[in-house]
């Protein structure tokens, strides 16, 4: 598979396998969005179906145009409201998908954050997530966007997907390479890999 952190004898995909909910945060264009859809292409199969859905662009379209055999048992769907995201993940818990992907979670909630419903709304989903992943053994795969403009890299909503998700990785830049960070669990070493995104998805360094 190909997807792995050397440091420490801890690898990316093995965490991603072992743990029910994954997360993946960073800043726009650090590569979180070809992460989850590397990791889609590597996990979703014929006994393992995925539904992926975007809050944001379609951009991912393009890129899976060009392999569309190594995506046939994933289906994707794009969502522009919080409370669509909430129904579509209410339906989901009646389907028989193995893998639900949301790239990325906090888009929604950080658009409508200002109105008074929209933290219940974000704290819901997350428990409804929560639920689907222990209750019915479906595997949670998530992006989430850090705040622009903030010099502290951390997501909006980050104290709530701290508090949900099992396995938490930042995605960013150092010395204009890409990497990701193991940030949850927290090891005295912390594992980090670099990577590099080409027309495939994510090749590690």
């Amino acid at each position: 598979m190909g997807i792995g952190i050397r440091s420490g004898q801890l690898r990316i995909y093995e965490l991603v396998l072992k743990s029910p909910t994954c997360l993946f945060y960073g800043v726009a264009g650090a590569g979180k969005t070809n992460i989850l859809l590397t990791l889609t292409r590597d996990l979703c199969k014929k006994n393992r179906p995925c539904l992926y859905v975007s809050t944001e662009e379609t951009l991912h379209y393009e890129k899976v145009g060009r392999q569309v055999e190594d995506y046939a048992y994933t289906l994707f769907t794009e969502v522009y409201s919080l409370d669509k995201l909430l129904e579509l993940v209410f339906h989901t818990s009646y389907m028989n998908f193995q893998t639900l992907v949301v790239d990325s979670i906090n888009s929604l909630y950080r658009a409508v954050a200002y109105e008074e419903s929209s933290l219940a709304k974000f704290t819901f989903l997350m428990g409804l997530l929560r639920n689907m992943s222990e209750l019915k053994g479906l595997k949670i795969l998530a992006s989430a966007q850090v705040r622009a403009g903030e010099e502290d890299v951390e997501a909006s909503g980050m104290s709530l997907l701290d508090y949900y998700f099992d396995t938490i990785f930042q995605v960013g830049f150092e010395k204009n390479k890409r990497f990701v960070k193991l940030v949850k669990p927290r090891y005295k070493a912390t594992p980090i890999n670099y990577f590099e995104i080409n027309e495939k998805g994510v090749v590690w360094m």
